[in-house]
């Protein structure tokens, strides 16, 4: 498989010395990884809160040393597989040393993970030690790609009130006076990202209203009520870092209080089925007595919350439907059987003037299980789903008209299957 690292779209660029950004992402996944290298290394703390959390090395984290170690952080998708991108940051790493051998050139690399397979996707391609490599060998300073890229390539939000929706990662920045403080997060909470008005980003309903139908849910379902998905399903993974010197113990209230204040901006967090985790780093640069670590915390914290709402991407436009039936011809070319991935398959029948896609007994956020949905067609061999969260399918046709292949919502998040029958 090919890194892409060198993703398209939206950005924050941004001056902070000492710090270099590093993306890459595998399309057949699709899934990605993001490294945060500090060519000197930092001073950092470490915050885990949640259900289900998935780490690497934030035990040398918590040991409360002040000397500057950790030389760096990466986030992934791909469940505790993608654990392994680190592994490859740290061996990248060891290769760049005069003298890997001495303890002291022991590269310290942690990170954290998301999970972004099953029932979002049907591929088990995962970040791999390559992917971090990858990352680590792009890494450049002042720029953070924003949205489904990295390790937010298929990141999702709100399960916990309804259909989960896009995410991804978001990074935002600040200063005052000599001290800089730069947030990067990628969502893949349960809870909902709320903006400061109060409402969903997506959707728009006001919180408050989505809480509410939610406990009247619960309240209907009495005691059948049951807490869906697995228990690592969700994560939120966040780093902090600043130029101002700070104490061990400033250091680490900082991240406390800035990820208590991220509970504002996704709604419920840190339940059983997130494992979020935030790191705050110092590169110990600068020293302003005139900013007292409880307004740095205060600063931190609506970064922050700008850091999430950048990471909801842009959606492409819906597609209305067509106004009349494709000819049964053009139909009939698109029927046949698709597989997304060795044992996962779909079959598109054709029903008088329409199309239906039904797929095997498999688990699926687009399509339920062994029951067929209508197709409704937008234009060309494209379509939409006839379901709640009204995903596109756009056929791949050749030139005599017969269609090889589909992807389910095309762009970053494509689902392919190659036609078998």
């Amino acid at each position: 498989m090919l890194a892409r690292t060198s993703p398209v779209g939206p950005s924050l660029e941004f001056e902070f010395p000492g710090l270099e950004i590093g993306v890459a992402e595998y399309d057949e996944g699709p899934t990605g990884a993001t490294v945060f290298h500090f060519p000197t290394p930092v001073v950092a703390v470490v915050d885990v809160r949640g259900g289900a959390p998935g780490t690497f090395n934030t035990d040398t984290l918590r040991l409360a040393y002040d000397a500057p170690f950790l030389r760096a952080l990466t986030f992934a998708g791909g469940s505790a597989h993608g654990l392994a991108a680190a592994a490859g940051v740290a061996d990248e790493l060891k290769t760049r040393s005069p003298d890997p051998g001495h303890w002291r050139n022991i590269p310290i690399v942690a990170g954290g993970i998301i999970f972004d397979l099953g029932w979002r996707r049907f591929s088990t391609v995962t970040p791999d030690p390559e992917l971090g490599r990858a990352a680590l060998r792009s890494a450049r300073a002042g720029w953070f790609p924003l949205g489904a890229r990295g390790a937010g390539r298929f990141a999702m939000q709100g399960a916990a009130l309804g259909d989960p929706q896009y995410s991804g990662q978001g990074g935002a920045f600040g200063q005052t006076g000599p001290t800089k403080v730069v947030v990067f997060t990628v969502v893949n909470s349960s809870g909902v990202i709320v903006d400061r008005r109060g409402d969903t980003v997506r959707g728009g309903e006001p919180i408050a209203d989505r809480l509410a139908a939610k406990l009247k849910q619960l309240a209907a379902a009495g005691s059948d009520a049951t807490t869906a998905g697995a228990v690592s399903a969700n994560t939120t993974l966040t780093l902090l870092a600043t130029n101002q010197k700070l104490p061990l113990w400033a250091l680490q209230r900082l991240a406390v209080h800035v990820h208590t204040s991220m509970a504002r901006a996704i709604q419920p967090f840190a339940t059983e089925t997130d494992g979020d985790l935030l790191c705050a780093v110092t590169t110990g640069e600068v020293d302003n007595p005139r900013l007292s670590p409880r307004d740095l915390a205060l600063l931190g914290s609506e970064i922050a919350w700008d850091a999430v709402l950048a990471s909801v991407p842009v959606l492409p436009a819906v597609k209305q439907a067509s106004p009349g039936a494709p000819p049964t011809s053009a139909l009939e070319a698109l029927t046949g059987t698709y597989e997304f991935a060795p044992g996962k398959s779909a079959v598109v029948r054709r029903r008088g003037d329409s199309l239906t896609v039904e797929l095997g007994p498999h688990e699926s956020l687009y399509l339920p299980a062994g029951q067929p949905v209508e197709l409704r067609p937008t234009s060309g061999a494209e379509f939409v789903l006839a379901t709640p969260r009204a995903d596109r399918i756009a056929f791949d046709v050749a030139g005599d008209g017969r269609a090889e292949g589909l992807v389910i919502n095309p762009g970053p998040w494509a689902i392919p299957a190659r036609r078998v029958a």
